[in-house]
């Protein structure tokens, strides 16, 4: 009887039992970590290409929707103001703004188109029923969006419609009817891209969970096989799964704080080079989001600067004084405001033939006068940019060969009238696409300044009417009180002497009654300005109403007034006047003068002495000067009775001055001269 050979269960086979067994849970392990690898893959892959592209796409529809908001609002207030009256480039630019309002209704058609495919793809590539469920609701919901922009862009093309028609009631209530439904889209619009930001929020949870519960499998199964092969197990395990896993979670959490230096394999032709593709592109877009908030940021802080700088600018040129003072201002504030031109303010003179140089800054060329004809800016009555287009022909007020590039020529207009020029040039080292950014900055400081320069030469115009004699254009009797009050209120604290001269024309009704109150004016006319050839300096000629003029000599003696008085008679009597077809008799005027504190301290009491004095001149046969004599034995009035003559003789002066011009027939005798 044969018998059956017994098996041997050796040393050799337990351990390449052993050995398979450990092999198993080798082969498990790095099994179970590439499935889960591969899982953490498809779920970055599934970010990358589906929920961040759904994220961008949505967010560029939401910019250009609120952006297609603001223009059709800008475009009803043109078409306002279009009823009102508006300029040929405000014209262009409700064309500029209507054609870029069609532009962005296509292209937000476009972009839901593309939203939608994404949202498709999206639903392609959903692991699981609930991101699928997300995504259905999210195309639905930008379906319906979309619907609703079709609508409003036929509606707004109608609102344009009916603007361009001057019918702006009709296109406001159009806009009113379609507005609060586009708005409540707006918002839904937004609440839908925080639910594809939340959406890939969960994802990236949900790929660090499968990271973690990769590691915990990989190192449980691991622990199971046999104490030969843990060396291996654990040196395959770490170096082919847990140190590239671990490298994806601290380059995330490095993303996290917004560290942009993290880095991951992107060569590797496995799982791993996919997640790391992926973070690269992922890491990417956050990189290009955030440039995008800063350059905005900077845009938006350049924008608040220039708007405050503006106002300001506003606001100093109309509290100045002058016209010196104003372009002191507009110097200073150029510099900051338009740091990349050298530039220059013109200014028409009175006389309107030229215009003179204001002011400069950054180092801009400054022509003491140039010629109107001599600017295209200003012939045109429009701005002038030089080398903007192919064919330009440079200004003869631009000094060849330091200004041969691009400039600039803004008319400054104020109430319909063209007041001067601003003059532009690119600063040293600034490029000719950064010089023409400022190009409309410029303009809207060009209309700060010319509106400044019209008030003040409008306020300065009015004082001097307040202050001057309509007819011989020497100062008024109210100018010439409270200069010489002035002058005794100084006169009192330093000592100074102040003396005047009061003038009369002698036999001044014969003109008036032989010839004619025409030839009265000239006469006065020809006395005024023989009075500004003979007072210098300080001294200050009026006409205090009718044929009485006085002369104020601050800081002069009764003797030196005296002299005064003397060349002013001598100058008077040698004016030959020319009526018609015939000399005018000889004029002849009395001179009386007084000096304070000989004569009197207060304005009253001076200009009576003076005026004694005058008519003491008169009294010994005209053509004379008389100086005032001294009242030393009389007592000085008080101070109070003094202050309060003087209000009364403020106030009778102020009844003579204006009796005194309704009786002038002050329009009538310039006509005639």
């Amino acid at each position: 009887m044969r018998m059956r050979p017994v098996f041997r269960y050796t040393i050799t086979g337990k351990l390449l039992t052993i050995v398979a067994i450990c092999v198993a849970f080798v082969v498990a392990a790095s099994g179970v970590g590439i499935y889960q690898i591969r899982k953490i893959g498809q779920e970055i892959e599934f970010i990358a290409e589906a929920e961040v592209p759904l994220t961008e796409a949505i967010g560029h529809v939401t910019a250009h929707r609120l952006e297609q908001t603001a223009l059709i609002e800008r475009l009803m207030r043109l078409s306002l103001s279009r009823t009102l009256g508006y300029s040929l480039q405000e014209e262009g630019g409700a064309a500029k703004l209507e054609g870029r309002f069609l532009y962005l209704g296509g292209k937000i058609t476009d972009e839901f188109a593309e939203a939608s495919e994404i949202a498709e793809q999206g639903i392609e590539m959903a692991r699981s029923q609930a991101q699928i469920d997300e995504f259905e609701a999210v195309l639905k919901t930008i379906t319906a969006i979309g619907e609703e922009h079709l609508e409003y862009t036929e509606r707004a093309n109608q609102v344009l419609v009916q603007a361009k028609l001057g019918n702006p009631r009709e296109a406001e209530q159009l806009l009113q009817d379609v507005s609060k439904k586009h708005t409540a889209f707006n918002m839904e619009l937004e609440a839908l891209l925080f639910r594809v930001q939340a959406l890939a929020e969960t994802a990236a949870k949900s790929a660090a969970v499968h990271e973690k519960n990769a590691i915990r499998f990989t190192v449980m199964i691991s622990l199971g096989a046999a104490a030969l092969s843990v060396l291996l197990a654990m040196w395959l395990g770490r170096r082919a799964i847990a140190f590239p896993l671990l490298d994806v979670v601290n380059a995330l959490r490095r993303l996290s704080r917004n560290d942009f230096d993290a880095e991951l394999p992107v060569n590797r032709h496995d799982e791993i080079g996919d997640i790391g593709r992926a973070f690269k592109a992922f890491k990417q877009h956050l990189i290009n989001v955030q440039e995008q908030e800063q350059v905005e940021k900077r845009r938006q802080a350049a924008l608040t600067r220039e708007i405050r700088l503006l106002s300001e600018l506003n606001e100093w040129l109309q509290s100045s004084s002058s016209l010196e003072e104003l372009f002191n201002m507009v110097s200073r504030f150029m510099t900051k405001l338009l740091p990349r031109s050298a530039g220059a303010v013109y200014v028409y003179s009175n006389s309107r033939d030229v215009l003179d140089g204001a002011c400069s800054w950054n180092g801009g060329n400054l022509e003491a006068h140039i010629r109107p004809t001599s600017c295209w800016g200003l012939r045109r009555g429009r701005p002038y940019v030089f080398g903007d287009s192919e064919v330009s022909f440079a200004c003869e007020h631009v000094s060849p060969g330091k200004e041969d590039g691009v400039y600039l020529c803004l008319p400054i207009l104020a109430h319909g009238e063209t007041v001067g020029l601003m003059h532009l040039t690119p600063a040293e080292d600034v490029g000719e696409e950064e010089f023409l950014k400022d190009r409309k900055l410029a303009q809207m400081a060009a209309e700060q300044v010319s509106l400044a320069i019209a008030n003040t030469r409008m306020r300065d115009e009015l004082h001097n009417q307040s202050i001057r004699d309509p007819l011989t254009g020497l100062f008024n009797r109210r100018h010439f009180i409270e200069l010489l009050r002035n002058n005794l209120e100084r006169a009192r604290y330093n000592g100074q002497s102040v003396s005047l001269v009061s003038i009369d024309v002698d036999h001044f009704k014969k003109f008036n009654d032989n010839h004619g109150h025409d030839a009265g004016d000239m006469v006065l006319r020809a006395v005024g300005a023989v009075m500004e050839q003979v007072c210098e300096g300080d001294q200050v000629p009026c006409r205090l109403g009718g044929e009485e003029f006085m002369v104020l000599l601050p800081a002069e003696k009764t003797d030196e007034a005296a002299e005064v008085a003397e060349k002013l008679r001598d100058a008077v009597a040698k004016v030959v006047v020319r009526y018609g077809e015939k000399n005018l008799p000889k004029i002849t005027v009395s001179c009386g003068v007084a000096g304070y504190p000989d004569h009197g301290r207060m304005p009253l009491d001076l200009m009576k002495s003076a005026d004694d004095a005058l008519y003491k001149s008169k009294d010994g046969g005209r053509n004379l000067v008389t100086v005032a004599s001294c009242h030393d034995d009389e007592e000085p009035a008080s101070d109070l009775k003094a202050m309060l003559e003087d209000a009364k003789s403020e106030t009778v002066s102020k009844a003579d001055e204006t009796k005194s011009d309704e009786l002038e027939p002050g329009s009538k005798s310039v006509n005639a001269a």
